[in-house]
């Protein structure tokens, strides 16, 4: 057969479907995590192989082995970024196999519906521009769909480097190596009726096996990569839980003391009156926070309410609830005991502090139940009456002993 050229109409089919094919699979690389650029030169890097193959063959009988092994390192132009190499060779090799097998199958269909053999359908330019020309637009239908794919995309970005999809790169380069070895049999002279036949059947058959092998790869890449995201949230989930925590600590607790904050005890008390649980509350008001602030500065000042929270904490029992309300102001909650308790636990504690350890404060004690107690601000100005009575008494006592 003589070497000839097509030049015609024909042609602008399959370059339109390049043309499209340069933005469909534009989105389609993003999706896939490859990093595109929305400009002209970015768009005509991606259909510029592929139009050039393609149309080239409409325009000549290139031999289809060769226009295969064209296409592929065109894909590699296209995929082959030196990112994930593992994920980047699976698409290239999938996604070349599939083409190859469409457009072999709508080879063997071409043939058996026209009657003639395949090589003179691969000799006629208008039978290879609408092989090429369906190839291309289930090209952009794909294109077109996969960003669509959420899940299949999560899986292909998370498990491409796991070692169940190893061995299924050996399966997929000896399909490609068998496809192209079939391709020879579409240009061969060989006198069969049968062979488009033989050739849709065994390239079908090879499909179904890699469809069936695709299918249970990705469910086993779905299950590692629900339980790698199902870890990873767990462990999000700790870690939110942890720093709720902190911050609920952090919002109920005192900084420089460590002991519970104002905040926390307005809501252990309204919640103790709320529940009408007999308790008794002790306003404790430390004496000589000023003169040491102003004699010895605000860092021994610290230090003293420090020693202080330390000393006092330590003769507390568990259940005891100690809190920092003011500057040298506390609250403790002691429940389950009276007014008279109270008084007499507080006294012990004072006269080891004062005795021991030089500290010297003043407290009053307010219980419930109690019919003036409406609210934790009465209480508590209840418990703030009673220890200015406290103070007053102390003082007297001082100067008596002076």
């Amino acid at each position: 057969m003589a070497f000839s050229v097509y030049i015609g109409g024909g042609l602008l089919v399959p370059a339109g479907l390049s043309l499209l094919y340069g933005f469909t699979s534009g989105r389609a690389m993003s999706a896939l995590g490859y990093s595109v650029k929305c400009t002209d030169w970015s768009r005509l890097s991606i259909l510029l192989p592929v139009m050039i193959i393609f149309v080239l063959w409409g325009m000549i009988d290139i031999p289809l082995p060769i226009v295969y092994i064209l296409a592929y390192f065109g894909k590699v132009f296209q995929l082959f970024r030196n990112g994930n190499r593992t994920k980047e060779i699976f698409l290239i090799n999938l996604t070349h196999l599939l083409t190859m097998a469409l457009h072999m199958i709508l080879i063997g269909t071409f043939s058996l519906a026209a009657g003639v053999p395949m090589n003179e359908i691969l000799a006629a330019p208008l039978w290879r521009i609408a092989a090429i020309s369906v190839v291309l637009a289930v090209n952009n239908l794909a294109a077109f769909m996969i960003p669509g794919l959420k899940m299949f995309l999560e899986v292909l970005r998370t498990q491409s480097e796991s070692e169940e999809i190893r061995p299924f790169f050996l399966f997929l380069w000896f399909c490609n190596v068998f496809l192209l070895s079939d391709s020879i049999l579409c240009c061969s002279r060989v006198e069969w009726n049968l062979l488009p036949l033989f050739l849709i059947g065994s390239t079908v058959l090879l499909e179904s096996y890699l469809i069936c092998f695709l299918d249970h790869l990705y469910s086993i890449l779905k299950i590692h990569h629900l339980e790698d995201e199902n870890k990873r949230l767990s462990a999000e989930l700790l870690r939110q839980h942890a720093a709720t925590e902190k911050w609920a600590v952090q919002s109920g607790t005192d900084p420089m003391t460590g002991i519970f904050s104002r905040r926390y005890a307005m809501e252990k008390i309204a919640f103790k009156l709320q529940s009408e649980e007999p308790f008794s509350l002790v306003f404790i008001d430390l004496d000589h926070l000023k003169q040491i602030n102003d004699q010895k500065g605000h860092r021994e000042g610290d230090l003293y309410l420090i020693n202080f929270t330390r000393a006092l904490k330590d003769l507390l029992v568990e259940s005891d609830v100690f809190a920092r309300v003011g500057g040298d102001e506390f609250v403790v909650l002691l429940s389950g005991c009276g007014k008279e308790t109270a008084e007499r636990r507080m006294e012990a504690i004072r006269f080891a502090l004062t005795e021991k350890q030089s500290f010297s404060f003043s407290f009053g004690v307010a219980s419930t139940p109690c019919d003036s107690i409406k609210n934790a601000e009465d209480m508590i100005h209840l418990a703030d009456q009673a220890m200015y009575q406290d103070k007053a008494k102390e003082n007297d006592r001082r100067r008596k002993n002076v």
